[in-house]
This record gives C-alpha cells, structure tokens and sequence, in this order.
C-alpha cells in the first residue's frame, strides 16, 4: 500500500505523530502498475492526485526539440508530483523508468489532513525544499566533466537507495539505458558509452544485466566530487513527537 511506503519514509526524516500514521494509513488510493518509458502524468494535464512510488523508478521529464531532458529522478517513498496540490497544470511528464508501481491519493484527502497537522505540512514542505535542493546539485553538475556527471548521478542513487534499503553489498538495480544516463546528465550517448567503460576500466564500478556494483564507492564519490548533504537524507530524524502539534 502506498500508505505505509510514505509513513515509513516521512517517519525517517521527521517522525509522525500516531494521530498522523493513522490519517495516511486511512487514506484513499488507487495503485497502477507502468511498463518502461510510461507516462504516468502528461505535460499539460490538470493534476487531481498525487502520485507515490512504490517500487522502481520514475523520471520527471521535458521534450526539448526531439530529446526527452531528464530533470529528476524518483524512487520509492518520493511523491514526483507533490506540488500539483498547489500548481495543478503539468508543465512536464512524469515517466516510467522500467516497470514501476505507482499509488495515487486525491488532493481532497491531502489537503484536508494538512489542514489538521502541522506535523505533515512540515514533512511535505521539507519534501518540497530537498527536491529543489537536488535540483540546484543538478544545475551546478552542468559545470563537471563527464566522468563527474555519471559518477556523481550513480553516487546520488546509490546514497537515496541505500536509506530505502534497496542498496546491497553496494549493489542495485538499475533499469536505466545510457541513453537515459545521457538525458539527465546532459550529454550525448556515444560520451555516456565512453564514460562508463572508462569507469569499469578503472574498477571503480561493475553494470551488468541492470545491477549496478559500486566496487570503490569511496573513490568514485571522490572522482565525481560527490558529498550527500544536499540530498539532507538524514536531517530532522530525531525530532521529537513535541516539535510538532496537531492543530485542535
């Protein structure tokens, strides 16, 4: 159930309140499974739900020209199209990246228990607020060489995965092409197929059959000038059910 993905992940970074796991363990949904290269949300709909992994991958997506730029990526526990609840109109697509699961929940529901507790605004502003910080590492990637860009978006996936616990033995599933690897680090897909044999070459990664092994993780988050605090996976963890109150 989506529910329960999005009540242990919010309750990861922020805690919840038993009055809040029972709001979104009550909540309605609906649950669709999507086959690679998907749409799950078209650029121009009018948003009436929110989405959340359940499993797999999903891409925030916009054709520039004939070339599909990927903006973001999202796994299980994120909610691609939260702020919909506020800015309806897509202005991009939310797609499959292989198979997925995706839960959807109304706005109405969302809306109304946010009004109740400011426990879970927090949450999914905080939500909000990490998006736009990986959207700002992004940006500041345009500026590394291709080498960085590749092993700094597979050392981001392997940070987030492993929170979820979906990273083993510095091993994960990664359904992606190089040409998708090309659309989100901004490159072409013959420097995407140079950059990851220079990688293997150097035995900092091994990808075969769509399982991704980190083999000097240590290495290749110094190569790609990677460090994990804007992803903020940890912060606000500790924070107490008094932080927040539930409004009367």
């Amino acid at each position: 159930m989506p529910s329960q993905i999005l009540i242990k992940r919010l309750q990861t970074v922020v805690g919840l309140s038993e009055q809040d796991r029972t709001k979104l363990a009550n909540m309605p949904h609906t649950v669709k499974e999507f086959t690679d290269g998907q749409h799950i949300v078209r650029e121009g709909d009018r948003a009436s739900r929110c989405a959340i992994v359940m499993s797999g991958f999903v891409f925030r997506q916009k054709l520039v020209g004939t070339r599909a730029q990927i903006l973001s990526i999202y796994l299980a526990g994120d909610m691609p199209d939260l702020q919909t609840l506020h800015l309806p109109l897509m202005d991009h697509n939310i797609c499959s990246a292989g198979p997925s699961t995706v839960g959807f929940v109304p706005h109405t529901y969302l809306n109304e228990i946010l009004t109740d507790s400011s426990r879970l605004i927090h949450a999914l502003w905080r939500e909000t607020l990490v998006d736009a910080a990986i959207h700002r590492e992004w940006i500041a990637g345009l500026a590394r060489d291709a080498r960085s860009r590749v092993g700094h978006l597979i050392c981001e996936l392997a940070a987030r995965l492993e929170v979820v616990k979906l990273l083993k033995d510095a091993s994960f599933y990664l359904p992606f092409t190089q040409q998708n690897i090309a659309d989100a680090c901004g490159l072409s897909i013959v420097h995407v197929n140079r950059t990851i044999q220079e990688l293997r070459q150097l035995r900092l990664i091994e990808w075969e059959r769509r399982t991704l092994t980190l083999l000097r993780r240590k290495e290749l988050e110094e190569l790609a000038d990677f460090t994990p605090e804007y992803l903020h996976l940890t912060a606000g963890a500790t924070m107490g059910a008094s932080s927040f109150g539930s409004r009367p």
